[in-house]
């Protein structure tokens, strides 16, 4: 077919855009990149140890690995929507569709042998971002694997507000605009390559260009109802998506449920003083912790449930067919006798071959679970903490046994250490000797001040004399306030071996709730692991 001559000139408007998106996912990464080299450099003694030089050595490839995979993926489905969305369009022009992207030559096209592109007409006429999402929105059973990284970003934009705000992480909105650019997967390994880098917040003042230029109070925290809010207009949009497909509201809802998840990363540095608390202690803030994740676990559990029944119930004929249908053959041969046979599990698991974006999101989502399971097992959540974040109304047993403030801690201290100590330590370093996690963080800052890490950790009991100059060598070291402090906010060293049990519970969270329910567990209980 003889192309169409242009009858109006194209608008290079969304050309531009395309460009911008492209070069925003070159520059964001970068930037991520030196952050983390940033976080890197800016470890505290404590944090350089011998034992901890070598599990970042190991892990840290597995998460590079992990997002490496994810752009990978990023990039092959988008390539493909992009050649499917172009033929689609050049069919319905009366353009001649190309027969190869590029000539005999190689890369070089070979005239002869090549067909005319149009590409500034195509982006002109065709939506090709919002498509993406009418694609998946537009059937239940696409909706369930869209819906799943949807939730999952909301309770992701809830760990970098919480973690990257206390370790200092700078950059934390490229983090978050990465997982729109380019797929969640690959931000959250990025993110979770950050965590492991920077287990202690970054001293105040280093590499102060890349924060922002006001900071909250120390140990402030807004009032929950202020991540609510923004929380439940998260969901609202999300739940509204598949209902505003193919209608003109449909562009407003996406765009209100993509600015909703930068909220929590923003209001912390915009809201008044007065409407958050400064606590006197880091941990006094974990009940409102719980509190968000709880309200973004039942909320996914919901909207999970909901596009669940909607996706098994959905057996409409042809409900396999979209807009680019004509271009893939396997849909005419195969689909079919698929649709008559398998159960409507099986559509809806099946579904995420419908599409290249479908399978890009499909995709998406089973990375994003096995990482997630990947970084409970390397961070050795707690179970119990998983499950209290998770589970609404869960017993208050794990805050118990925690002390909740510096007043919990000194009663601790008076009912563990001798009564004719006359020379107690600093209140928030007690705070934590008092409690059993201490003991590794003790360790790491007696290393960092000359002594040997695995005479710190690893020498035994002894009686007699021998014990007793120990204890006088224990008592003789006084720490710092600042060392005080990054005590309190520190990391605790995890096992050696991974936690498969943490794991395996955060795969079970997922199939049975969903990857926003999951996500929710996962890093409620990272959130209150300290």
């Amino acid at each position: 077919m003889a192309p169409v001559p242009n009858l109006y000139p194209p608008s290079y408007v969304p050309l531009g855009v395309a460009s911008a998106h492209l070069s925003l996912v070159v520059y964001l990464s970068y930037a991520v990149g030196t952050s983390l080299y940033t976080s890197y450099k800016s470890q505290s003694p404590s944090q350089r140890t011998r034992q901890r030089v070598s599990r970042r050595v190991k892990l840290a490839p597995i998460f590079v690995g992990l997002a490496a995979a994810a752009l990978s993926l990023a990039t092959y489905t988008t390539v493909r929507y992009a050649a499917l969305s172009y033929r689609a369009w050049a069919d319905h022009r009366g353009y001649a569709l190309p027969q190869r992207w590029f000539g005999d030559g190689g890369l070089v096209p070979d005239t002869s042998n090549s067909t005319e592109l149009y590409v500034a007409h195509w982006l002109s006429d065709t939506p090709v971002y919002f498509d993406a999402f009418e694609i998946i929105a537009e059937k239940a059973r696409r909706f369930w694997w869209g819906q799943q990284i949807d939730l999952a970003t909301v309770a992701w934009s809830m760990l970098l507000a919480i973690e990257g705000r206390r370790r200092r992480i700078p950059l934390l909105p490229a983090f978050m605009a990465l997982a729109y650019l380019v797929n969640l997967s690959y931000a959250q390994n990025l993110f979770y390559l950050a965590l492991l880098l920077t287990p202690a917040p970054i001293p105040s003042g280093e590499d102060g260009r890349l924060e922002l230029p006001v900071a909250p109070p120390n140990n402030w925290c807004p009032h929950p109802a202020v991540f609510l809010a923004g929380l439940a207009v998260n969901f609202a949009a999300i739940g509204l998506l598949p209902h505003a497909a193919e209608t003109p509201s449909f562009v407003k809802v996406v765009m209100i449920s993509r600015v909703a998840t930068f909220l929590p990363l923003l209001l912390p540095k915009v809201v008044p003083v007065s409407w958050g608390t400064v606590h006197p202690h880091p941990h006094d803030a974990y009940g409102s912790f719980t509190t968000l994740f709880r309200f973004l676990s039942a909320a996914s559990f919901f909207l999970h449930a909901k596009a669940t029944l909607y996706g098994l119930s959905y057996n409409l004929p042809n409900s396999h067919y979209h807009r680019h249908s004509r271009f893939l053959p396997w849909d005419v041969e195969e689909r079919s006798a698929w649709e008559r046979s398998t159960t409507a599990l099986g559509k809806v698991i099946g579904s995420i071959s419908d599409h290249p974006v479908v399978a890009g999101v499909g995709w998406d989502a089973l990375i994003c679970v096995m990482s997630l399971g990947i970084w409970a097992a390397v961070r050795a959540t707690d179970i119990q903490a998983i499950i209290k974040s998770a589970v609404p109304y869960y017993g208050t047993e794990i805050a118990d046994a925690l002390p909740s403030s510096k007043e919990d801690a000194s009663e601790q201290k008076i009912k563990t250490e001798p009564e004719d100590d006359e020379s107690p330590d600093p209140e928030p370093y007690m705070a934590l000797k008092a409690s059993g996690r201490a003991k590794g963080r003790l360790a790491s800052i007696a290393s960092s001040s000359g002594a040997s890490e695995d005479i710190a950790a690893s020498t035994p009991r002894q009686r007699g004399r021998a014990n007793r100059q120990l204890a006088e060598e224990e008592k003789a070291y006084e720490p710092t306030a600042k060392e005080a402090r990054e005590v309190v906010e520190g990391d605790i060293l995890p096992p050696d071996d991974l936690d498969w049990e943490s794991a395996s519970l955060s795969w079970g969270l997922a199939a049975l709730g969903g990857l926003g329910c999951a996500c929710a567990g996962v890093f409620g209980g990272e959130s209150i692991s300290r």
